[in-house]
């Protein structure tokens, strides 16, 4: 049984760094096909990729009746993105965004999560109705990321550093299978992890926010620590904030309209003020203030913050994530 379960785990940690190593070469072949830059990449089929543990786990939960996984499967893997991925992320490589467009990203990650809140405290969790409303938001912002990401980037953001690119149809496979083998490794590793915590006899609603979260958000983990380390920072930190923008709109959208997700809004508060609040931590690390100070002072004008500058996620910033991450997980317990 323990030597079934530690090949199960090692096999999926396998199949997860393999996938993301290979969905980052397929984004970025992608990205220079269509003159997008890699955050935007990032954002939609890296992000969107990487996501589907969340989508597959959150959809059968829900089929079976644990709302409790379902919706703490999205919550916990949004502030696992934040709080540890990127957190860890940052302390082994800084990371340097150079999106103009990412306060507005970060402000749709924000917005996304206060429209769940509303629509779970006006009802009893999330309708069908409201599950539409969700999926049309991802689709919306799905065009804008590419429409902006090919009319607004300079060229140069997308070029990419490495000696020779795969061809183009090839990238589509690399991508389609990286995820299959991310949703593959993500699976053995959350069956693995639930049945242990079912033996240990652990509330549903924490499984769901730590295990199965845990479990799910290893793609992004993967995916961001093999883009630092190839030096495409923006598709790191863009596959991030898509992947926690695409659970929110799709996967609770999607899984809401195949079967209501309900639950009782008031056990999740702490969790959904958590999640927010983390959202708005890595906006404030990130956006470039102390360099929008200088030129303040400089200028004298309040035209000088409207000024872009490249924002960097650093060590310290990392730390900070990674060990506010660590509180929220002893207050869960």
């Amino acid at each position: 049984m323990v030597t079934a379960l530690i090949f199960k785990l090692t096999l999926g940690l396998i199949l997860l760094f393999i996938g993301g190593n290979y969905l980052v070469e397929g984004g970025v072949t992608i990205a220079k096909r269509f003159k997008l830059s890699p955050l935007v990449i990032g954002m939609t089929i890296v992000g969107f990729g990487t996501s589907a543990p969340e989508l597959i786990v959150s959809i059968k939960a829900a089929m079976m009746g644990s709302s409790g996984i379902a919706l703490g499967n999205v919550i916990g893997s949004n502030i696992i993105n934040i709080g540890f991925i990127l957190g860890l992320t940052a302390i082994i490589c800084p990371i340097s965004i150079k999106k103009k467009s990412i306060a507005l990203d970060g402000a749709i990650m924000l917005f996304t999560i206060v429209l769940v809140a509303i629509f779970s405290i006006f009802g009893n969790g999330l309708s069908r109705i409201e599950g539409i409303i969700l999926f049309i938001g991802i689709i919306f912002f799905t065009v804008l990321s590419i429409y902006f990401g090919r009319n607004h980037e300079q060229h140069q953001d997308a070029e990419v550093k490495t000696k020779k690119i795969m061809p183009f149809w090839l990238a589509i496979v690399v991508i389609l299978l990286s995820c299959v083998s991310l949703s593959i490794g993500a699976d053995l590793l959350v069956d693995g992890a639930v049945n242990i915590a079912k033996s240990l006899k652990i509330n549903e609603k924490i499984i769901g926010l730590t295990i199965v979260a845990i479990g799910t958000s290893l793609p992004e983990f993967s995916t961001s620590l093999v883009a630092v380390l190839k030096k495409q920072m923006d598709i790191s930190i863009g596959n991030i904030i898509g992947s926690n923008i695409f659970n929110i709109l799709c996967v609770l959208g999607l899984t809401s309209t195949i079967s209501p997700i309900t639950f009782n809004f008031q056990d999740y508060i702490y969790d959904f003020v958590i999640m927010f609040a983390f959202s708005l931590l890595l906006m404030l690390l990130i956006m470039p203030w102390k360099n929008n100070i200088k030129e303040f002072k400089k200028s004298g004008s309040i035209l000088a913050f409207k000024k872009y500058t490249n924002g960097v996620l650093g060590r310290v910033s990392g730390i900070v994530l990674v060990l506010f991450y660590i509180a929220y997980v002893i207050t869960l317990f």
